[in-house]
């Protein structure tokens, strides 16, 4: 896959509910880097060496971090304790939107070159299941029993239910133009999707996949993330230099927060915080949306995009 392809792309976090955040991940894909940082401090702990074009991360139980390469039909396995990458799993094709099983049984692989969404074992990287044809698959969301897998088909202007167990589609949902990152709200009620190319926020009950609103968000909206309390849906605008804040109640515009050039991949942490990604400036905005206000920013390696959480 060319740079231009993946510039296209953005590493939205798999996990999509409201993280605990014992430490956030992020991947720099121009760095070759995965930045591990404590979000207390805050403070970078270790940039640990990922190979080039890191993309998208998912967390797993036990400290395990799992990393896309799309331009390098591969998957990283990192140890998050140790800082070090402990294996190398090949994927066909180019593996970038990935989400992991919450027991640790199983990753999702949204494959871009194959069009399809790929059931493989964390260990092995063995495929188990049929693959499932999603043609244009971006972010992936699971839910939190690990049952349900939403994909948005960047392409399709729509989100792909998938049942794990049998790896199979349920549904789908109509979106904006452009699907690309996801969330779901805490309590697992709503499907909260970002469309680039529409400018806008789709709103999909998540149990029946019905749609409940379209929310205008500003020029280029690539991450999305809804607070810990459910209160707040966070949308990066990359053109902006921002993120805009909608009231989930309301399902309308609350404000906004100037962050770092390009911002991309968004994270909820547990304390009501959110770390933003600013691709272009390198480096990592923590923000308030209580506050409306930026209260650190991180230097990271150069193209930092997408982020993930480990799990206590």
């Amino acid at each position: 896959m060319r740079r231009a392809l993946l510039a296209a792309l953005v590493a939205a976090p798999a996990w999509a509910p409201a993280a605990v955040a014992a430490e956030i991940y992020v991947a720099s894909q121009d760095g070759g880097v995965v930045s591990r940082i404590d979000p207390a401090s805050p403070r970078v702990i270790a940039a640990i060496p990922v190979g080039p074009g890191p993309a998208g991360l998912a967390t797993g139980p036990g400290g395990r971090i799992y990393v896309t390469h799309p331009d390098h039909r591969a998957i990283s396995v990192i140890d998050g304790p140790a800082g070090r990458v402990i294996a190398r799993l090949d994927h066909p094709g180019s593996p970038f939107g990935i989400a992991a099983a919450p027991d640790g049984s199983a990753l999702y692989v949204g494959d871009w070159r194959r069009g399809e969404v790929v059931r493989r074992d964390p260990r092995t990287g063995e495929a188990s299941g049929p693959a499932v044809p999603v043609p244009e698959p971006a972010g992936l969301a699971l839910d939190r029993t690990g049952a349900r897998l939403y994909v948005a088909d960047r392409e399709h202007r729509r989100i792909v239910a998938i049942d794990t167990a049998g790896m199979r589609v349920t549904g789908t949902a109509p979106t904006g133009d452009g699907p690309f990152a996801l969330a779901l709200g805490p309590d697992g009620g709503r499907l909260y999707v970002a469309n680039v190319r529409s400018n806008d926020l789709t709103v999909i009950d998540a149990r029946t996949l019905a749609p409940v609103a379209t929310v205008p968000v500003g020029a280029m909206p690539y991450g999305v993330a809804v607070t810990a309390d459910g209160r707040t849906v966070v949308v990066s605008r990359q053109h902006a230099g921002s993120v805009a804040l909608l009231s989930a109640e309301r399902l309308a515009p609350d404000g906004e927060i100037p962050v770092g050039r390009y911002p991309e991949g968004v994270l909820a942490l547990e304390d009501g915080r959110v770390a933003v990604a600013n691709w272009f400036s390198g480096d990592l905005s923590l923000v308030d949306p209580r506050s409306r206000r930026e209260l650190a920013r991180l230097p990271l390696a150069d193209g930092p995009r997408g982020l993930a959480a480990s799990l206590r």
